[in-house]
């Protein structure tokens, strides 16, 4: 027995949605897969037609269609409009009974918070699986404080751009009870180390950066500045546009997963930021799950001095 569900199309303006009749079994629409049938339904796609009309327009016996247009209606892919007296008889009208059909296989599908989240980037969603499986946020996002503090007492400048991962993460989960952004000295304060974390900015705004940067495949230069960074191959990147992206196990659970995204600079912070969202499908392609990490470079392309999109230099 097929039932009426809603197809959305993400792409389209506004994410219009259809109605169509479902099954499991293709055996519901088998009057549908004749030449006939799919001509008839074409038809009437268009609007609601008299047998005779549709004949006329397939230039096909009645009786033909009035055949088809019986095994259309008793499967339920057509339905009878209204019925007028014409010449001493009855005509039917006929229109679709839905806007299509499907067969619906047996998968688990996806959570979608919302309609407009169809059009969220999987490659996004396979990166974070372990903050939204289940379509709750399941961690924290670790910025910066804003207050001086660390060893050289450094005020997080960059923890805003975490406003952009937010909306990034809201398309796969519910709005969170707990408030999922603390800073890092909160972390350490209320003993949270060992959590999913997803911390932005690095070493120098960010003491948790800090204390993981020497467990990282690609490392800031522990010198007392941290200006600069280098990965496995000992490349170094010091413009104020690198940025490295980097998932792994938490040093402190390794049954936890941390993501860091850190720049030389805050411009570089927010590349890497750009990368994961808006840049995502590119910038994690190939990506299956476990350990990723990537070196990034934020570019101006319109050239008004902001970071606007990113490149690649180097995935581990």
């Amino acid at each position: 027995m097929a039932e009426e569900k809603l197809l959305f199309d993400p792409k389209s303006q506004g994410a219009t949605a259809r109605r169509v009749l479902v099954s499991d079994s293709p055996r519901p629409f088998a009057p549908a897969f004749t030449e006939v049938g799919r001509k008839i339904l074409a038809i009437l796609a268009k609007g609601p037609k008299y047998p005779a009309q549709i004949a006329r327009e397939l230039k096909t016996h009645h009786q033909t269609v009035y055949y088809h247009v019986g095994r259309l209606q008793r499967s339920g892919l057509i339905t009878k409009l209204e019925s007028h007296d014409v010449r001493g008889g009855r005509a039917n009208v006929y229109t679709l009974s839905s806007d299509g059909y499907a067969v619906e296989f047996d998968v688990k599908g996806e959570v979608l918070p919302s309609i407009s989240a169809a059009t969220r980037s999987r490659a996004f969603g396979n990166f974070f699986n372990e903050f939204v499986g289940g379509g709750t946020f399941n961690g924290w996002i670790v910025v910066g404080s804003p207050s001086p503090h660390g060893p050289r007492m450094t005020l997080g400048r960059d923890g805003h751009y975490a406003v952009q991962l937010g909306f990034a993460l809201g398309q796969f989960v519910r709005l969170p009870t707990a408030f999922p952004v603390k800073l890092d000295v909160d972390i350490r304060a209320e003993k949270l180390e060992r959590s999913n974390m997803i911390i932005v900015g690095g070493p120098r705004t960010n003491v948790i950066s800090a204390e993981i940067n020497k467990y990282l495949p690609i490392k800031f230069a522990d010198d007392g500045s941290w200006t600069s960074f280098s990965d496995d191959r000992g490349r170094v990147y010091e413009s104020d546009f690198d940025c490295m992206v980097v998932k792994g196990p938490n040093p402190w659970d390794e049954s936890r997963t941390c993501v860091i995204c850190a720049g030389v600079t805050g411009a570089g912070t927010k590349a890497g930021i750009l990368a994961l969202t808006t840049f995502a499908d590119d910038t994690l392609k190939g990506y299956r799950s476990g350990r990723w990490g990537g070196v990034l470079r934020g570019t101006d392309l319109d050239g008004d001095g902001k970071v606007d999109s990113v490149e690649t230099l180097r995935r581990l």
